[in-house]
């Protein structure tokens, strides 16, 4: 099975193509610039691959540049789509869109059903990116899932557990953050590629699935587990900056419809994401 991958060389991309590999695929790393159409299409051309996991976005929310944001989010998936549907109309397409699309508004455990309500750019530009994969429905087998939070060895500092990570292996004396209290879905990495690689090489069953562990943390917890992991006390101050307005104070992902479609995935607990971090 040839797999062609976006973002093979991300944070998520480096975990997919070893996921991959364990499961006898021939990942095959996308190296053409998104945003150029010809080029995207000539690389379809020549790969025409048996399934496609797309994953090359521009993914922190607090970038300042707008632009990147619809040029590779949207536009970006749209040059792929397109090529895909002229020479490899049989790959089965798996799109990684983000839960951010739901907002921040909206609390509780969130479903595929949940309207759409983006709170930013980023958000924005993967609500347009799937609105958008709607033209190609009728000439290509799509799958779209919904990340919610998630983390692992690799992951930018710019990231929240990556900061707290940092943080305890310095063993800093105080780390500054915002909104302690607010409950949120926090994943594995190894566990997000492996529900992608399960619903990537099966028939296409869904057009949008939650990536979720369906349970929540607040920051106050992730700093005592990782007090209690380390043996490191950290005094948290907390920065009003860092703070969204109106923040739910429970948001997770119903990750149910992901079961019943790999009735054998089980995601890592925290504990156990938190340990493999900050053993390095």
């Amino acid at each position: 099975m040839r797999v062609l991958v976006t973002g093979a060389d991300g944070f998520t991309g480096t975990y997919l193509v070893a996921e991959l590999r364990a499961r006898g695929c021939e990942p095959i790393a996308f190296t053409s610039d998104i945003t150029d159409a010809a080029a995207v299409d000539a690389e379809v051309a020549r790969v025409r691959p048996d399934r496609v996991i797309h994953l090359a976005a521009i993914a922190f929310v607090g970038s300042n540049a707008v632009d990147p944001f619809y040029q590779v989010n949207q536009l970006g998936t749209y040059h792929l789509l397109d090529a895909l549907a002229r020479h490899a109309p049989q790959a089965h397409a798996l799109i990684a869109s983000s839960a951010n699309i739901y907002g921040n508004a909206t609390g509780g455990y969130l479903d595929e059903a949940t309207p759409p309500n983006p709170a930013n750019h980023y958000a924005v530009s993967k609500w347009a990116m799937e609105l958008g994969a709607r033209i190609w429905a009728d000439r290509l087998h799509t799958t779209i899932v919904r990340p919610f939070n998630y983390t692992g060895v690799g992951q930018e500092e710019q990231y929240l557990i990556p900061k707290i990570v940092a943080h305890f292996r310095r063993r800093d004396p105080v780390i500054t953050l915002g909104n302690i209290d607010v409950s949120r879905d926090f994943g594995d990495v190894r566990s997000v590629v492996d529900a992608y690689a399960g619903l990537s090489l099966a028939p296409p069953a869904a057009p949008v699935v939650n990536v979720a562990t369906g349970k929540v943390w607040n920051i106050r917890q992730i700093i005592a587990m990782a007090t209690r992991l380390t043996g490191h006390e950290i005094r948290v101050e907390t920065n009003p900056a860092f703070m969204r307005p109106n923040e739910v104070e429970i948001l997770a992902g119903d990750a149910g419809l992901l079961h019943a479609l790999l009735p054998d995935w089980q995601p890592r607990s925290l504990e156990q994401t938190l340990e493999w971090m900050l053993k390095l």
